[in-house]
């Protein structure tokens, strides 16, 4: 199986617009074709990732 790993940037300060949801229907989406996806938040305080261990880096919105 095929592994995608995205990283969530601040998903407790930008989760505004339903963008968790956006994440598991991406996840799901993934693992119907037989691609296993690892997402991993990351927020204010964690220990900064290193950005090449991921295929996608997402982040959320906020107006």
């Amino acid at each position: 199986m095929k592994e995608l790993k995205i990283l969530y940037l601040y998903p407790d300060i930008l989760e505004l617009y339903g963008d968790f949801g956006n994440i598991q229907v991406l996840r799901y989406r993934l693992e119907q074709r037989g691609i296993k996806a690892t997402v991993v938040p990351y927020s204010i305080g964690d220990t900064p990732p290193n950005f090449s261990d991921f295929d996608l880096v997402f982040a959320g919105r906020r107006c």
